[in-house]
């Protein structure tokens, strides 16, 4: 009976999620395309600055989150409702201290953002707008212990369903906003108010559906506070070098280069940021599954799974590859029209920093699922300190280029072969089995690229028509070359087996 809800739970999350990315990322599409209509492609570059101040400003929050959602997932699966409430209050004590940290914090971080911004917009309306979306994520993240609560009971679709619909709604307002009142503090203001609805959802949402979190409870015990610190540490610890890594790229551009050089690669940016939300809506859905059982069930049966989520998650990655190579020029045209456009070089830079990360969605979701923070932050925080030193010297020498290649470089001998060790050594298994994937992987998505190649050059890609005729056909061709490879290899095993 449980395995059934369990099921129904985890196809809702998957359906729902990747609807609610796809909403998403139109929305988000249309944002920008209006910002650019109404304002400029400087206020593009500024948002993107915004929001990777913020993000820095928000790694605690996230990374006590995953370490968070680790803590639920036992309890859940026993149905512990006196653990649950203790956990809960725990971590809403955390999220409230980190809230007034992190609030001043931001205040300060008010002039290293006027000194970032190098464009034709006024310093006061610099301070003044970054203040205000700040404050916007800040308090959007106090609360976000009521958003992992219920995606750690298998209800991510209803986190997703919410945000999509406030967000849509929201849409319309930012649209009227800057259309009559041409102003960014206006519309990061829509952005303050759509947040703090989508939390007072959540808090009414919560307090009707597990009315046991707002009863009293004994607090935790010494062992599982001191196990929680240990864990939200090294979880924080990661997060602060992921932020490294993917936040402070915007920041030398706007220095090296310009803040409209920002808005320019932030059009990439959202698009590959789009596709990545779009692989990473599918592992998120059944993270909380995943979780769960690797609480309960055997190692064997949790490796059987594990390579299967792995040659999805290659399969993803390699379509999604090879379709933004060959469509992502003629969607800027359509989306944007005839706006500032990357080269060739530059767009592979991006992907290969795209596959780079995204090939071990499968690997991280297994690693946070089993609780092994501790095992990987050294090596994050090496990574995000040498992608600073490596992005300042090679953005001073190649701009954009080296600020890229900088992360491609700190990406490939950091995290891409430590976090499958780290994995594999959990399952008791050789790493040699990860060098196979690789190897399969890059395989199988040189064949997709070469059949979409052949394909692409039948179609021009003009128009709404011709895009959506290329980008048909290119999706068709990726993705059978990974059926026919799923195939070919269903047979070896099965003469081997």
């Amino acid at each position: 009976m449980r395995q059934d809800r369990d099921r129904k739970l985890m196809q809702w999350n998957i359906i729902v999620s990747m609807l609610s990315q796809i909403v998403s990322l139109i929305i988000n599409l249309i944002s920008k395309r209006v910002i650019c209509i109404y304002l400029n492609v400087e206020y593009l570059g500024l948002q993107s600055l915004y929001s990777n101040f913020c993000d820095v400003l928000s790694f605690a929050y996230f990374g006590a989150g995953t370490a968070m959602l680790f803590s639920f997932y036992g309890p859940l699966a026993r149905n512990d409702k006196a653990q649950l409430t203790a956990i809960y209050r725990h971590y809403d004590n955390i999220y409230k201290k980190m809230t007034w940290i992190l609030t001043g914090a931001g205040i300060l971080t008010t002039l290293p953002a006027v000194f970032s911004v190098n464009a034709s917009i006024k310093d006061t309306e610099v301070a003044v707008t970054f203040l205000t979306f700040m404050l916007s994520i800040v308090l959007y993240n106090r609360y976000m212990v009521r958003n992992y609560f219920i995606q750690a009971d298998q209800r991510r679709y209803f986190v997703a369903a919410v945000t999509g619909g406030v967000d849509a709604a929201a849409l319309a307002a930012e649209i009227l906003v800057l259309k009559f009142f041409r102003s960014y503090e206006a519309f990061v203001i829509c952005i303050l108010f759509k947040n703090l609805l989508i939390n007072h959802i959540f808090g009414r949402y919560l307090k009707s559906r597990y009315p046991f979190l707002f009863v009293y409870t004994e607090p935790l015990g010494s062992a599982e506070t001191e196990r929680i610190k240990s864990n939200v540490s090294d979880m924080v610890m990661y997060r602060f070098g992921k932020v490294l890594i993917s936040n402070t790229d915007n920041i030398f551009i706007s220095r090296f280069i310009s803040t409209a050089m920002v808005g320019v690669y932030s059009n990439y940016q959202f698009i590959i940021a789009g596709i990545t939300s779009l692989v990473s809506a599918f592992y998120e859905a059944i993270t909380a599954r995943v979780g769960q059982m690797l609480s309960v069930k055997g190692t064997e049966e949790q490796y059987a799974q594990f390579r299967f989520y792995s040659f999805l998650n290659s399969w993803m990655t390699g379509a999604t590859v090879v379709c933004f190579y060959y469509l992502v020029q003629d969607f800027l045209k359509l989306w944007m029209g005839s706006v500032p456009r990357l080269t060739k070089e530059i767009i592979l830079i991006i992907i290969v920093n795209y596959y780079l990360e995204t090939c071990r969605f499968a690997t991280k979701m297994y690693r946070e699922g089993a609780g092994l923070f501790r095992n990987i932050k050294q090596m994050i925080l090496i990574k995000g300190l040498l992608n600073i030193v490596l992005s300042f010297i090679m953005g001073k020498m190649w701009g954009l280029a080296g600020i890229l290649t900088a992360t491609t470089i700190s990406s490939a001998v950091t995290l891409f072969w430590y976090e499958p060790l780290v994995v594999y050594r959990y399952f008791k298994k050789s790493y040699i089995n990860e060098f196979y994937y690789q190897v399969l992987t890059l395989l199988q998505m040189a064949c997709s690229f070469m059949a979409a190649g052949l394909v692409s050059g039948c179609f021009s890609g003009s128009g709404t028509g011709g895009f959506l005729l290329k980008g048909a056909a290119c999706a068709a061709a990726a993705n059978i070359c990974y059926i026919l490879f799923y195939l070919a290899l269903r047979m070896i095993r099965k003469k081997q087996g």
